[in-house]
């Protein structure tokens, strides 16, 4: 197969396979990347809805002007409520229990205490200008949040990385409200300002890990589906190849050679000539040509039939290609007429060849059901002249007037012309 055609075939087929890799590779990260956005947004609905559920317990507790709680063991009255005036921090029960107001600040945090111990998330509230510095302080996410929110920011979320893990942060700004003046009146703030925010941390350690899972997964898969798909692609290419070449090689030799006796053409030897020529002139080669005539063909056809017409040029060009050397070049010149180019023989050898060709043709037999059918051959022999710069017409014309002397002279002779 020609090399132009089969590296064109070779680059589609190359840049179908890339094409492919690079749609499943994007289909891969797409995949994954919708599933890590799908996730983000499953968190980010889960840290809204606790914060809200804060939100609405704060107001709650705001609504009733705190909650008062029974007085644990080991458990101290808020500190900062008692130094409010007019704030009745405990109270005692008829029955002598000793109960502790708390304020929505203390609820929120011992949920977090609860809820840490769980394992279920933390709940932080923190402030840029905290009343209780030790507890209220923020982090460097808090910070940048709160900083955030001044500058008209409704939230913030972000995957975190700490000591105790892996964690989606999320926070919220918590505003003021006018019921919050019995505590915070000193604070001098207007309803909707930002008192500070609510800090949501969700443990990813399982979900990341499950995440890392699934994206070594979808990689094997799409590392199984590109393996499988190229294999497919490389058989059915390798098929196609082969089926290409194999029809480009019988284009090939349906353009150069004679359908019937599967010798060269007259197109493909006038290429083969020409070439042969070339190397007499620049190397001074000897060269020969003969041509070659069935004697009394059309006779034989018009007895036999065209189809025993046919088997006697089988019959020939058998002859010839048993007779002649792998390199000799053999040609169905038109109807019963033959050429045989002779490379690297010169004049005298040409015709003992021509000889050898007309003795063994003319004793060979040609079976037709019973009948047993003999032809012979009249061969004009002809040598090129490297110094009168030889051309392909002038060479096959000398062979071709040595032929029609051979067959003026009687046939089955072989003539030469020098």
């Amino acid at each position: 197969m020609a090399k132009a055609p089969l590296r064109l075939v070779k680059k589609y087929i190359i840049s179908a396979i890339l094409i492919i890799a690079v749609v499943i590779t994007a289909v891969f990260f797409s995949h994954h990347s919708r599933i890590e956005r799908l996730t983000e947004n499953i968190l980010l609905q889960q840290a809204k809805a606790l914060y809200e559920e804060l939100i609405l317990t704060r107001k709650w507790i705001n609504m009733h002007g705190g909650v008062y709680v029974k007085l644990r063991p080991g458990t101290n009255p808020n500190s900062f409520l008692a130094s409010r005036d007019g704030i009745k921090v405990n109270i005692t029960a008829e029955n002598g229990d000793q109960y502790t107001l708390i304020n929505p600040a203390i609820a929120v945090r011992e949920i977090s205490e609860i809820s840490e111990k769980a394992g279920s998330f933390e709940l932080h509230v923190a402030s840029l200008d905290p009343v209780s510095p030790a507890s209220r302080k923020p982090d460097d996410f808090e910070r940048k949040a709160l900083l955030a929110f001044e500058q008209g920011q409704r939230e913030m979320s972000a995957f975190e990385e700490r000591a105790n893990g892996f964690f989606f942060r999320y926070m919220a700004p918590v505003k003021f409200e006018q019921r919050c003046n019995k505590c915070h009146a000193f604070q001098n703030l207007k309803q909707g300002d930002i008192r500070g925010g609510i800090s949501i941390n969700i443990p990813m350690n399982d979900v990341r890990q499950q995440l890392i899972d699934n994206r070594y997964f979808s990689l094997f898969s799409a590392i199984l589906v590109m393996g499988t798909l190229f294999a497919i692609l490389a058989l059915i290419s390798v098929k196609f190849m082969r089926k290409l070449q194999a029809a480009h090689t019988e284009l090939e030799l349906s353009a150069t050679t004679d359908p019937l006796t599967e010798l060269y053409n007259r197109k493909a030897t006038y290429e083969r000539l020409t070439e042969e020529l070339s190397k007499n002139r620049r190397l001074k080669n000897p060269l020969a040509c003969l041509m070659l005539d069935i004697d009394h063909f059309k006779r034989t056809n018009d007895r036999y039939g065209h189809l025993v017409g046919d088997k006697v040029l089988k019959h020939l060009a058998d002859c010839l290609r048993q007779l002649s050397r792998e390199y000799d070049i053999l040609c169905r010149y038109g109807g019963e007429e033959f050429i045989i180019i002779l490379p690297e023989t010169d004049l005298p050898t040409a015709l003992m060849v021509a000889e050898r060709y007309r003795e063994e043709i003319s004793e060979s037999v040609i079976r037709i059901g019973k009948q047993k059918l003999h032809i012979t051959v009249s061969i004009g022999v002809t040598a090129a002249h490297s110094e009168r710069s030889e051309t392909r017409d002038s060479l096959i014309g000398r062979a071709d007037k040595a032929l029609y002397l051979a067959k003026e002279q009687g046939r089955n002779k072989v003539i030469v012309n020098k």
